[in-house]
């Protein structure tokens, strides 16, 4: 894609959205996690588009501005605000003298699948099974899906179910830029695109492509419904939100017995004000749901990856965080807790041996090298061996940290709440080496540092590029260059009292034990293996530097 560019209309005023749209530009609305308009450019941007062409409103161009310069690096950017709006052909008009290759235009509200063929014209659409083609514009196409007619929200039900979602490709642009300079009638006092995509077809055949998988975003009920059906989950996991707000989540009981056992506890201690609302669980057969509030708010992952937050904001948010993680963190395990030595050994090196055999880039893995980004790095076999004294010395420690823990407090399991600076944490693992609320804090600590330093979630979300030269050597990098610098956690991680080499170690095992939970992802396995090998080495010079 590399020979096209990409046009995202963004500069109307999104009534249909209020009151959500008052804060947020409809594009910059979360689904799953991600501002909705991300999940369109980071594909486009994986297959080599940079050139694009924003048009965004005097409101919202600052913010647009703040989440692509955060979010991505070194594209062609070109902002163009539509003072004036008057429809969304009159934004896209606003961009004629800088068509310069074949175009792409993306509706901000359109999330829909990016891998398509974009080697010829097309229009984007979906079938509809209702009465609502009042709210629509329509096509009608041939047995060979050539647009034989476009009808723009018909008072009437017309012979077609093909309604557009936002999504046109044009492949022509001198027939576009003059298709775009022409004059357009007003209709339901807007320039509609319906009027200029007509013009366009009579000098271009464009065909309809089927989108299967679409969402729309357009008002609050299709925003709500959008947000139930993209609820993000472990594969073995369902979940299913009602209309009162109450999230429920369904999987074998083998699966959800230590979640529900730690939100059962939580939620009647002293503790509960750090938890959603948790409303029970049934078990039926091999079926066990449990039913919680679903919590209205952003991760943290959302404000780390999407956002720009100065240094000094981020340090007042982080020591919050570990601040509420202590108030777990001295609650002490009993006497009687499972022996914790026991545990600290399954979880440091017993899971990380078997969990390592499970992946499945055993030529990799048997490297006594890699080199990543031209950074020469021993292999997992050799560090972790000559580790062993650090990791047992971690083990023998863990006597110091053993209370409750969460398990999995990385940044995508807080909701922060900027208003008054606090938190609530979801989707607790409920699990350390055994069926426990208690473990190791450190492996708390060392989460919420895999996601500063290791950036565990720019992988995850498939923020970065990799090239593999060779199984020994990579290639990578990142969307964005405009990270905090991961010193300014550090720094408060210790000021908290723990020791920032103990929990890079762990971070490092944590990163080799995630890969084959990953299988769906080969390119973040390698990134998982290569974070995990920075972590584990430099654990190696400085224990080897004494």
């Amino acid at each position: 894609m590399e020979d096209m560019q990409l046009v995202i209309l963004m500069g109307g005023k999104a009534t249909r959205l209020a009151p959500l749209s008052y804060s947020l530009p409809k594009g910059l609305l979360t689904i799953n996690s991600k501002p909705a308009i991300f999940n369109m450019m980071s594909e486009y941007i994986k297959r080599g588009l940079h050139d694009i062409i924003f048009v965004v409103s005097p409101s919202n161009e600052a913010i647009v501005k703040s989440f692509v310069e955060k979010s991505f690096e070194g594209l062609k950017v070109k902002y163009i605000v539509q003072n004036d709006p008057k429809g969304p052909l009159h934004a896209f008009q606003l961009c004629k003298d800088y068509i310069e290759k074949p175009t792409l235009l993306l509706l901000g509200d359109t999330l829909c699948e990016a891998d398509l063929d974009y080697s010829y014209d097309w229009l984007g659409y979906m079938t509809i099974s209702d009465n609502s083609h009042s709210r629509w514009c329509l096509i009608k196409t041939n047995s060979d899906e050539d647009v034989t007619a476009i009808i723009d929200k018909p008072n009437y039900t017309p012979e077609t179910n093909k309604v557009l979602i936002g999504l046109y490709n044009f492949r022509n642009p001198e027939v576009l830029k003059e298709c775009l300079g022409k004059d357009y009638e007003l209709h339901r006092g807007e320039l509609q695109l319906s009027s200029m995509i007509e013009e366009y077809s009579k000098k271009v055949q464009m065909k309809g492509l089927l989108i299967k998988s679409w969402y729309d975003t357009g008002t609050l009920r299709d925003y709500n419904m959008t947000m139930a059906k993209n609820i993000a989950g472990r594969s073995f996991n369902r979940f299913k939100l009602d209309e009162f707000g109450v999230l429920t989540k369904e999987s074998e009981y083998s699966k959800l017995k230590t979640e529900i056992k730690w939100l059962d506890t939580i939620q009647h201690s002293d503790l509960a004000f750090l938890i959603p609302q948790f409303f029970g669980y049934t078990i039926d057969g091999n079926k066990t749901t449990y039913k919680i509030e679903m919590v209205n708010g952003k991760t943290l992952t959302e404000y780390f990856n999407f956002y720009e937050i100065s240094e000094d904001n981020w340090t007042y948010i982080f020591d919050k965080l570990l601040k509420t993680g202590n108030l777990m963190w001295s609650k002490k395990a009993p006497k009687d807790a499972p022996n914790i030595e026991e545990l600290s050994k399954y979880m440091y090196i017993t899971k990380t041996i078997d969990r390592i055999k499970e992946w499945h880039r055993q030529d990799i893995l048997e490297k006594d090298y890699i080199y990543a980004n031209g950074e020469k790095l021993l292999g997992f076999n050799i560090v972790f061996e000559k580790l062993q004294d650090k990791i047992n010395n971690l083990i023998k420690t863990s006597k110091n940290y053993y209370s409750i823990i969460h398990g999995d407090i990385c940044f995508s399991n807080v909701i922060y709440f900027p208003e008054t600076n606090t938190f609530k944490f979801i989707d607790p693992r409920g699990n350390f080496g055994t069926d426990t609320i208690y473990g190791d804090a450190r492996y708390d600590v060392a989460k919420t540092r895999h996601n500063y330093h290791g950036l565990y979630d720019y992988i995850t979300l498939d923020m970065f590029k990799l090239k593999e030269k060779a199984p020994d050597n990579f290639e990578y990098s990142f969307f964005t260059g405009k990270m905090i610098n991961p010193m300014l956690f550090d720094e408060i991680v210790e000021k908290h009292g723990y020791n920032i080499d103990e929990i890079e170690l762990i971070e490092g095992l944590l990163f080799i034990s995630m890969i084959p939970l990953h299988s769906d992802d080969p390119e973040a396995q390698i990134m998982y293996y290569i974070t995990g090998l920075k972590c584990l080495n430099s654990q190696l010079e400085k224990e080897e530097a004494k």
